[in-house]
């Protein structure tokens, strides 16, 4: 068997129109679809490394040694552990940071600072966390409740924490702390995540775009139909004025042909248009009274893809309606365990996944553990008659994201890498979110699907910090409790039993594999090698920062 070359996606470019007709295909007996490219030509995951994939896909942790020995002894008890990830509390942070690679909202910057509102500088980390997280929150719980999807942009609440409540017009439980289901108190309708600023605040309008930004966003995130990909020729004057601007949506074909579908939705949010771009008040608050404007700048009344709205009111129920937006939550779901863009090939398996979904009432639960369930999430390697186009295609080896990696290591080691109140593992003002492999929202919109030369010197730095953390708490002498170096003292020295077990423990809870005697010999030499230098604190410490640099931990 043999490992997948690189990844190439396909972008999906599909017409603006009125959305196509929800049709049940007629099945034909005599004919079954053929199976997969994962399932012909993958060979799936081992059950320990496949529960290591699970837990750190759905929780951002590695499994717990009991979690490894339940699925050694019985690799059917897998399912069962997937039910319990599920159900897991932790699943709603994880999908919190999974679900902003596609929506984008946890940038490093607004167009507001937290100043603006009375707050301290020391604030604006967990000013802008807060506000670029207040749509995936709302998101993230519909999924820990199981409720059907279509709440993420009908629900007549949002999600706040302390902070949220005090800057933006909103109801928040009484003696409560952390995030918690509130609701906005200045006349907004109900809409989830439609409703929020965070979403808005993240996704702009300038004053001559009127809101027309706005309405392409919401067709890529929630219809995946990215209006902005698609190929236009024209002769125009400047559009930098509203009246050449407008001409042109009207007279240029090549414009109408978009804009005669994202208009009229851009009309339905002019609640959200606010004046002044920098004004804290404005960019707080929701206008009703502006509702109407959409209709004298844009010319046109509101309406979804031809149906007529009354405006934002009629938004998230007619958006939950649309077939393309479960479609569409079935392709985000996917891609995202995937680690993949969705190719032609994989549509098959798409409208199956669809067919379940549906099946199930739209839960979002249901949807993640279908696709866990299936052949392209737990592909692990090819077979060695696997034609080099799937290898190209097929994601078996994914890396770690950077939430990934630092959640992993805190969980791990207790380590946090912060500076000045920031993590320096979720942000790019002075961090290394990037050069880790993540996404910053704006520049960078797609996490690292290969290895990297920034990513390999930055996980070397954290994976030190991570390393000397642990080693000076659990060789503590006042230590009662330990994390990773539960078998060994500052006095234990290769050959001991007990070093070895505790290399083979390490082995087995860093990468769900056995320590084969090579690299337990190279990690015996480390150590004395470093001993001789230091002493048997650095000595742990210096190997569990090559342990954890090992590739084996940082691919799934």
């Amino acid at each position: 068997m043999r490992p997948s070359g690189a990844l190439f996606s396909l972008a999906t470019l599909m017409a603006c129109g009125a959305p196509p007709e929800e049709v049940t295909p007629t099945p034909t007996p005599t004919h079954q679809a053929a199976p997969s490219e994962a399932a012909r030509y993958g060979e799936p995951l081992d059950a320990p490394r496949l529960l290591r994939r699970l837990s750190l896909d759905l929780l951002g942790v590695l499994p717990t040694e009991d979690q490894l020995r339940r699925v050694t002894e019985d690799p059917t008890a897998l399912d069962a552990l997937t039910d319990e990830l599920l159900d897991d509390p932790r699943l709603e942070e994880r999908f919190v940071h999974l679900l902003n690679e596609r929506w984008l909202t946890r940038v490093d910057a607004f167009n507001l600072e937290p100043w603006d509102f009375g707050l301290s500088e020391d604030q604006t980390y967990p000013f802008l966390r807060s506000v670029g997280e207040e749509p995936l929150r709302v998101a993230a719980r519909v999924l820990v409740e199981d409720q059907p999807w279509g709440e993420i942009v009908t629900a007549e609440w949002t999600m706040a924490n302390e902070l949220l409540a005090e800057i933006f017009p909103i109801q928040y439980p009484d003696g409560a702390e952390g995030w918690q289901v509130s609701r906005y108190t200045d006349g907004r309708p109900a809409g989830g995540v439609l409703m929020t600023n965070g979403l808005w605040w993240r996704y702009y309008t300038t004053p001559n775009n009127y809101s027309r930004s706005r309405a392409a966003a919401i067709s890529r995130l929630f219809l995946c139909e990215d209006l902005l990909l698609r190929p236009i020729s024209f002769e125009s004057p400047a559009l930098l004025d509203r009246e050449s601007l407008n001409a042109a949506i009207r007279e240029e074909e090549a414009c109408a042909g978009c804009h005669s579908a994202l208009d009229p939705l851009a009309s339905a949010l002019f609640g959200f248009w606010w004046f002044d771009l920098y004004d804290p008040t404005e960019l707080s608050r929701y206008h009703a009274e502006r509702e109407q404007l959409g209709v004298y700048y844009l010319e046109t009344d509101p309406a979804w893809f031809g149906t007529p709205l009354q405006g934002a009111v009629d938004l998230g129920p007619t958006l939950a309606a649309d077939p393309r937006f479960k479609t569409c939550a079935v392709r985000t779901f996917a891609e995202l365990l995937w680690r993949r863009g969705v190719e032609v090939e994989d549509l098959p398996t798409l409208d199956a996944l669809r067919e379940g979904f549906v099946a199930a009432e739209l839960r979002p639960k249901a949807l993640l553990r279908l696709v866990v369930q299936g052949p392209e999430y737990r592909v692990g390697a090819l077979t060695d008659d696997a034609p080099d186009e799937v290898a190209a295609r097929l994601s078996t080896a994914r890396l770690m994201s950077a939430d990934q990696l630092a959640s992993a290591l805190t969980d791990l080691t207790g380590f946090t890498w912060t500076l000045d109140g920031w993590d320096q593992l979720d942000n790019d003002e002075g961090g290394y979110r990037v050069l880790l492999g993540g996404v910053d929202g704006v520049t960078v919109t797609s996490p690292l699907r290969d290895p990297a030369l920034s990513r390999a010197l930055a996980l070397k730095r954290l994976a030190q910090g991570a390393g000397a953390a642990v080693a000076a708490a659990d060789l503590h002498p006042d230590a009662t409790t330990r994390r990773l170096l539960t078998e060994v003292s500052r006095d234990s020295r290769p050959g001991d039993a007990a070093f070895t077990a505790q290399l083979e423990a390490l082995s087995w809870r860093l990468y769900a594999v056995p320590l084969d005697a090579e690299r337990r010999a190279e990690l015996e030499t480390l150590w004395s090698a470093v001993l001789a230098e230091s002493d048997a604190e650095q000595a742990w410490a210096s190997t569990l920062s090559v342990m954890i640099r090992d590739p084996r931990f940082e691919v799934l």
